[in-house]
């Protein structure tokens, strides 16, 4: 590991100086003419958008090299498989679980506000027939599915038509062929809850 240590090594120290370079472009170019200017100190919205774009900038690079040279929806479980890792890593509970979530309108539109949700998230298994949440559209970089249901990501109800194992991954096909990672769905839709049901 000695190879791979030095790298990380200096990708950290490469890291560590374009985070100082951001905040100083922030300073120079924009943060200036910013009202929150006065309270930058207390809020450190600096620190944290040079963060975010960092970051963000990272995950790019690795999703366009893998992109030039493997299928799309390989590359979406690829990067949910590692953003597993990395929760597993800072000792993220994975496990599969049932949650009654009330979803907002602009969240999802099919269910009425007076409605709660109760949905099986991190899906070890799905079946053919199984009512699923996936997002309404692709998204540019994929979340894994419990986390984007719970952050908000608008959803809609699909019906998995296959359920299919390819190379490292499970794959569910959705509607007219869209293929989706399991890790990528949001959820299993067990029931809808309405004023007066119970559990």
């Amino acid at each position: 590991m000695g190879a791979l240590q030095e790298r990380l090594d200096i990708f950290q120290e490469e890291t560590r100086t374009a985070y100082q370079d951001i905040m100083k472009i922030l300073e120079d170019k924009y943060c200036w003419k910013c009202p929150m200017r006065s309270t930058s100190m207390n809020s450190r919205c600096r620190e944290v958008h040079a963060g975010r774009v960092l970051q963000e900038a990272m995950d790019q690079g690795i999703y366009n090299n893998l992109q030039s040279k493997i299928p799309r929806v390989e590359v979406n479980a690829l990067i949910a498989r590692i953003q597993k890792k990395r929760i597993k890593k800072q000792g993220g509970d994975q496990r599969e679980k049932k949650i009654i979530i009330q979803v907002k309108g602009d969240q999802n539109p099919i269910f009425n506000h007076d409605e709660w949700l109760v949905v099986k998230i991190n899906p070890k298994r799905i079946v053919k027939g199984d009512k699923i949440l996936i997002p309404y559209e692709t998204l540019a970089k994929p979340l894994l599915g419990a986390y984007a249901l719970i952050a908000g990501f608008p959803s809609q109800i699909a019906i998995a038509n296959r359920v299919f194992h390819e190379g490292n991954f499970w794959y569910v096909e959705v509607g007219e062929k869209e293929i989706v990672p399991l890790e990528s769905v949001l959820g299993v839709l067990v029931n809808v809850l309405r004023e007066g049901n119970s559990i």
